[in-house]
């Protein structure tokens, strides 16, 4: 679909659904292709915010892919606000689909000690047009980890609720 598209703007909607799968390896191919030369530049960080937003197991493999990858993507980005926009794709996505996977216990990016990592991450890997960008999301997951943890059983039986029943109309 994406070869076949003749409007950037459809080819930017299919490269940002293209990250909703769960399935490990299409995650990985979705990645792969977000620095191929069939992605603009620019529409890079849109592929991977896609696979980041999509699940779990898309956080952490867009997280992975960005520390394996991160001197190409700085290279690309560094001066701009792309390279903002990036990390923001990966750290300030959603905690609720992880409750809608009737997950309680704290995982994914809502872990304290995954604001270390990034923290750590950055430290020997500096993008110094992000920093404040890197300290939020290095924020957002603290408080994130802390909503979670004082509330997670709660929003859990709302959501379990709120699925059991159908929507009215």
């Amino acid at each position: 679909l994406h070869k076949q598209a003749d409007m950037q703007e459809e080819k930017n909607r299919i490269e940002r659904v293209l990250g909703a799968t769960l399935l490990p390896d299409l995650i990985q191919k979705v990645l792969t292709f977000a620095l191929s030369e069939e992605v603009r530049p620019q529409d890079t960080v849109s592929v991977i915010g896609g696979v980041a937003g999509g699940s779990k197991h898309g956080r952490k493999a867009a997280w992975k892919f960005i520390k394996d990858n991160w001197e190409e993507l700085y290279n690309r980005y560094q001066g701009g606000f792309l390279i903002s926009r990036l990390i923001k794709a990966q750290w300030l996505t959603p905690v609720i689909p992880a409750l809608w996977e009737a997950e309680l216990s704290v995982e994914g990016f809502a872990v304290d000690k995954m604001a270390g990592e990034v923290k750590a991450f950055f430290e020997s890997h500096p993008a110094p047009s992000a920093e404040r960008t890197i300290q939020q999301c290095c924020e957002n997951i603290l408080l994130n980890a802390a909503w979670l943890k004082r509330d997670a059983e709660s929003i859990h039986q709302y959501l379990l609720q709120r699925k059991a029943s159908p929507p009215t109309v």
